[in-house]
């Protein structure tokens, strides 16, 4: 597959990262909204390194991953096909005996 180099600004500092043909727009915007919550935290915290910024951007980001996971995730359904499954073993059963 094709690589295109796309260049994204985070803090300030310009990096040239090679992404998938056809997937430079959506690099962008995921850039952009990185950015912005970088931006954030160093206005809140400006006595911050850019590093801390990063890490802790990053960790924001990830707990809105899981959250957004977790909420999709619906565990009734999962209950639902062990049950399905119990049944089906416990009929097999019953009609084997």
């Amino acid at each position: 597959m094709t690589q295109i180099p796309v260049r994204i600004q985070l803090l300030g500092k310009e990096y040239t990262l090679r992404v998938a043909e056809g997937k430079e727009t959506a690099t962008e915007e995921m850039a952009e909204y990185l950015d912005e919550k970088m931006q954030a935290f160093k206005v809140a915290h400006p006595e911050q390194s850019d590093l801390t910024a990063s890490v802790i951007t990053a960790l924001a980001i990830t707990e809105e991953l899981f959250i957004e996971h977790s909420s999709n995730h619906d565990p009734g359904e999962e209950v639902n096909e062990q049950l399905d499954e119990l049944e089906k073993t416990l009929s097999a059963a019953l009609v084997a005996s």
